[in-house]
This record gives structure tokens, C-alpha cells and sequence, in this order.
């Protein structure tokens, strides 16, 4: 495997740059993309997904429903001839997203020009997916609700009825 200059697993590549302005990802690409010869490993596409499961009664299954899907796999050629490949499937339907995110991952996964810089954008989306997290887990626990109260209560009025 390929040492990289991101310290953030490549699993989490694509949710961090989804969350960091898409101007400055696209200025960080132009800024070094003459610098290499991109090539479509595939074509772009962009469609639909289907989410399918299990009934638990009868264990036939059914659709929960659809959800859009774009895929990009580029090759990037430098002036040497040294091959860099890269892909990014995610949930949009935006196949020019999608080849833009295969690019940033040829650049950080092979550790090219520019890396230390999307690693910095992927960083600052990581930052802004732990301050999501965070507001969603204080909101969830701020409408917990304790039912053990429930049980006492019904203890309660069960001992005055039989006294």
C-alpha cells in the first residue's frame, strides 16, 4: 500500500471533500491538473441505486427505495509516463463531481503535487464532520427520555389501591 500524505483513512476521503467549498477543491486541482494527461479508466456515469433488504416475516425481498449514484475512475499520465489511478463512487448525481473526487483521490493516494494541500481540505472536512456529529449526539441527548420514571409511577398507585 502506498504511503500518502493524509493521515485520514481513504474510506473517509470523499465524505471530507464533500464538506469543504468545492471552489477551493477545484482551485487546488486547477492549480497542478496541466501537469498531468487525465484519461477515463471507465465513463463517467451517473444513475440510479436501488437499496434492497430482507423482509423478516416471509425473507423475501423488497426495495426500500432509490437513491442517485455517480462513479468517475481516471487515470492520471505525468510527464515521465508514470500512471496514477483514481476513482470516486458517491451519492450524487453529479458524474463532474464524481470525476473531480477521482482525481483528488489519484493525487492524495499516490502522494502527488498538491497532496499536502487537498490533505489540509480533508482535514478541515473532517473537523466539520466531528462538529456534526457532535451537534446531532447533543440534540439526541437532549430529548432523551428516562421511562424508568414510567415503571415507579404505576408501582405507586398498584400499593395505594391495595392499602
Amino acid at each position: 500500500m502506498n504511503k500518502t500524505c493524509c493521515t485520514v483513512p481513504r474510506s473517509f476521503w470523499l465524505r471530507a471533500l464533500k464538506l469543504v467549498p468545492l471552489d477551493e477543491v477545484k482551485a487546488v486541482i486547477d492549480s497542478i491538473i496541466n501537469e498531468y494527461e487525465i484519461a477515463y479508466k471507465s465513463i463517467p456515469q451517473s444513475g440510479l441505486g436501488v437499496l434492497q433488504t430482507k423482509d423478516t416475516a416471509l425473507h423475501e425481498p423488497y426495495f426500500l427505495g432509490e437513491f442517485p449514484i455517480a462513479t468517475s475512475w481516471v487515470v492520471l499520465t505525468d510527464a515521465q509516463g508514470n500512471t496514477f489511478d483514481g476513482a470516486a463512487q458517491l451519492m450524487d448525481d453529479d458524474e463532474n463531481l464524481a470525476s473531480l473526487f477521482a482525481v483528488c483521490d489519484a493525487i492524495l493516494a499516490n502522494d502527488l503535487m498538491s497532496c499536502t494541500k487537498l490533505a489540509d481540505l480533508i482535514e478541515l472536512g473532517e473537523y466539520k464532520f466531528s462538529q456534526e456529529v457532535s451537534t446531532r449526539k447533543a440534540m439526541l441527548g437532549s430529548t432523551a427520555v428516562n421511562f424508568s420514571l414510567f415503571g415507579a409511577v404505576d408501582q405507586n398507585k398498584k400499593e395505594g389501591k391495595n392499602a
